[in-house]
């Protein structure tokens, strides 16, 4: 049964890596990437679980992220976009991050996390 109400997107923990990329380096394309990736696919993948890999094999990033599964649709989306908007808020040009908003996550990160 979908969640009544908007989703909650408030921050309930979050994790920048201290050491940072440029902005303009081959890394900041394949963060790019995967914040777009997750963001646009998160709501139509099975469970709301989304995994992706940068196509850039010069410097790639890995992502991955969820939603509660008693979103709907629209509110998965609203909450991956939330997710990425604060990533890019809080820990911009951060190596890696893992954001956990009250109704997803989204970590991103230069080595593969996901098995």
């Amino acid at each position: 049964m979908p969640i009544i109400g908007a989703p909650d997107t408030g921050v309930a923990s979050r994790s920048c890596n201290a050491v940072s990329y440029l902005s303009n380096g081959p890394y900041a394309n394949s963060v790019a990437y995967v914040l777009a990736d997750m963001v646009n696919v998160t709501p139509n993948h099975a469970n709301y679980d989304c995994s992706t890999t940068s196509p850039y094999p010069t410097e790639a990033a890995y992502g991955h992220a969820t939603s509660n599964l008693e979103l709907s649709y629209s509110d998965c989306g609203i909450c991956s976009s939330s997710a990425k908007l604060q990533i890019l808020a809080d820990c911009l040009y951060s190596l890696g991050v893992y954001m956990a908003l009250q109704d997803s996550c989204m970590r991103y990160d230069f080595y593969s996390f996901t098995g």
